[in-house]
């Protein structure tokens, strides 16, 4: 897993390439990271979760999922997710553009199904269960999806293309609900959460000031604080930290770069400061981190 494909918070163009918009992820926690904060990225994103269990949060609300859930995150949703109770959980992430479906053609499903979805006139689940009656229909889909892009055998993309419209298929007839949404408060959040959200993506690696934050969505500093803590969960220190992180874990799995190096990269010329922070998210030290991860 690279490096710019695990970190971008707002992973424009990272999920495959120009002739193939797709990617398949798999996530091991607690070996990679504990939590990932929140991001949100302009393609749609299918978790389905292979073992243990864990807590998601989608458009600001809650979801406890758990082995056999397959979660739909649609673009641009805000999106993060977090261990639960220490517990070990594998999940694989099917990332992609929808341009995979729709390209440049005006068709009858870009009009009929995926314009109306983009401008979210259908009302989709974000977590469907086992227990759901169209689960196993879904659940074919999803594991095909995630296989033929694993092989990779000789025409996979014609077959990969041929499941995703499969999938959205079912999803369309049995899943989504057709109704006009209706803009609230939560689209003015979500915008401002993503200005945020863009700022520190782009300068984690400098110095940044809470008077910085709150100028970007034209809020004073106190209530930038108080918004910043309802909405993310935490501080927006604690969200940086996190954020910078999850970076420096990737960097340590990734690469031999000297630790007083990576914590430099993200931002922290304090090594004390960035060896106490880092104990305490991940529970060791960076070089102790390493050289389990190393040694697994």
């Amino acid at each position: 897993m690279q490096h710019d494909e695990l970190m971008s918070l707002k992973e424009t163009g990272q999920k495959g390439d120009f002739l193939l918009p797709y990617v398949v992820n798999k996530t091991i926690m607690p070996d990679y990271y504990t939590t990932f904060p929140m991001h949100w990225h302009e393609e749609m994103e299918i978790v389905y979760v292979e073992e243990g269990e864990f807590t998601e949060c989608v458009d600001f609300e809650e979801y406890h999922v758990s082995k056999g859930d397959i979660i739909l995150i649609n673009p641009s949703v805000l999106h993060s997710f977090r261990q639960y109770e220490n517990k070990r959980t594998v999940f694989r992430s099917v990332i992609f553009n929808m341009n995979l479906l729709t390209g440049n053609n005006t068709d009858a499903c870009s009009i009929k199904y995926f314009v109306p979805f983009a401008e979210n006139n259908y009302i989709s689940p974000v977590v469907i269960s086992p227990d759901n009656p169209h689960y196993p229909d879904v659940q074919k889909k999803v594991l095909n999806m995630i296989s033929v892009y694993s092989g990779r055998e000789e025409c996979f993309e014609l077959q990969l293309k041929a499941e995703v419209y499969g999938l959205f298929y079912v999803l369309f007839k049995e899943i989504f609900i057709n109704e006009m949404g209706e803009s609230t408060i939560k689209d003015i959040t979500s915008k401002n959460i993503k200005v945020i959200i863009d700022y520190i993506n782009e300068n984690y690696m400098n110095n940044i000031t809470i008077d910085e934050l709150a100028e970007t969505v034209n809020l004073s500093k106190h209530y930038f604080m108080r918004f910043f803590k309802k909405y993310m969960g935490m501080t927006c220190i604690e969200y940086i930290n996190d954020y910078r992180l999850n970076i420096a874990s990737n960097m340590l799995l990734t690469t031999r770069v000297q630790i007083t190096e990576v914590a430099a990269s993200i931002g922290i010329t304090n090594l004390s400061y960035f060896n106490r922070i880092f104990k305490k998210k991940f529970h060791m030290t960076p070089k102790e981190y390493r050289y389990s991860i190393s040694n697994r």
